[in-house]
């Protein structure tokens, strides 16, 4: 790694330090509760270790001169690791926050300032050029960021979701479970929208019964912040589904249900998570073939990984690490840096660099 690049890497570690260092991380998190917004900024920030930035930004090519990142309301945390490895590689960047959620934006910013770091917060519609765009949302607006960027180096992020899929029903494994449902209080594509389950449906409902104890005992530790009224028709749509045509087990706030595998829903509902039985990866993978554009992540504890890399899911992790995705990985089969990447080959820029 040349200096100017690891001169970035010390200055972009000393500004996660200090970000992590808010003093009052909930009113950075758009709506979650201290408690769950402390432990989900320390865990975006731990990710962004030296050792894991300098592999990350160790892809051929040139930083693009100006860059800037679009954020979606959700996972608060989401632009963190884009604005770290774009400020490494010495780009000019600004990052549009949502306006009804601009607070961590604005933290983030001041934070990369005082180490010396070009990055800057805005939150109108109007946005500036940029030679590289990182854009997340609705696949509405990464269409219209699409067309008016044309002629960037673009990584674009639309809607996406995630399911476990197991053969376990131990309690450990519905910990595991249950965190990757209750961080964010189950926003973003990393939540898990069901759990896909190999064993059986006398297993599986056991799982569920484990999955509503889990989640009621770490709700305690880590409170969800008020939720939406307009979520309370789904919610008593889909547990009535499970108590008529399944199981529904609840605590406290949160519940699970064990449902054939016809009731899939590609959509988290938060404090809910579904077990469906499966009798086979066939069957899961028939299951998810309509839904092979929107798959973003899958849990599992099988170790069978050419099987699991057959789903078609973007990122493969062990349950309990769907919310904690490393720095170093892939989006669509290429390091997140490399897109973004200027090569020297005389060519405009692309998506695909040379």
């Amino acid at each position: 790694m040349d200096i100017k690049r690891d001169q970035g890497v010390a200055a972009v570690c000393a500004a996660v330090r200090r970000l992590s260092r808010h003093p009052t991380p909930a009113q950075l998190a758009d709506g979650l509760s201290p408690a769950m917004a402390s432990h989900c900024l320390h865990l975006a920030c731990d990710a962004i270790s030296r050792p894991a930035l300098q592999r990350a930004v160790s892809v051929p090519g040139r930083g693009p001169t100006r860059a800037g990142v679009v954020a979606a309301r959700g996972v608060f945390t989401a632009p963190l690791e884009w604005v770290c490895l774009l400020a490494t590689v010495g780009s000019e960047l600004w990052l549009k926050v949502p306006a009804a959620a601009p607070a961590f934006g604005e933290a983030l910013a001041a934070a990369f300032q005082a180490e010396g770091l070009p990055v800057s917060c805005i939150s109108t519609r109007e946005l500036p050029d940029a030679d590289a765009l990182v854009a997340m949302g609705s696949d509405e607006t990464i269409s219209a960021l699409a067309g008016r960027y044309a002629r960037a180096r673009l990584s674009l992020h639309g809607h996406r979701f995630s399911v476990a899929l197991v053969q376990g029903s131990d309690e450990e494994l519905a910990r595991q479970l249950a965190l990757d449902a209750l961080l964010y209080d189950g926003r973003g594509c990393f939540t898990p929208v069901a759990v896909l389950h190999l064993g059986g449906e006398q297993a599986a409902r056991a799982l569920a019964t484990r999955i509503s104890s889990a989640m009621g005992a770490l709700q305690a530790e880590l409170p969800p912040g008020p939720r939406d009224p307009l979520q309370g028709p789904e919610w008593r749509r889909r547990t009535g589904l499970a108590r008529a045509l399944g199981s529904l087990e609840t605590t406290g706030g949160a519940a699970s249900a064990c449902l054939e595998a016809r009731f899939f829903e590609a959509a988290a509902l938060p404090g809910f998570l579904p077990v469906h039985p499966i009798r086979d990866l066939d069957e899961g993978r028939h299951l998810l073939r309509p839904w092979r554009a929107w798959l973003a992540a899958c849990a599992s504890d099988l170790d069978d990984a050419d099987a699991l890399q057959a789903l078609d899911f973007e990122r493969l992790c062990r349950p309990g690490q769907l919310q904690s995705p490393p720095l170093c990985r892939t989006h669509g089969g290429m390091e997140m840096l490399r897109p973004l990447m200027a090569q020297d080959c005389g060519d405009p820029p692309s998506a695909t660099g040379c």
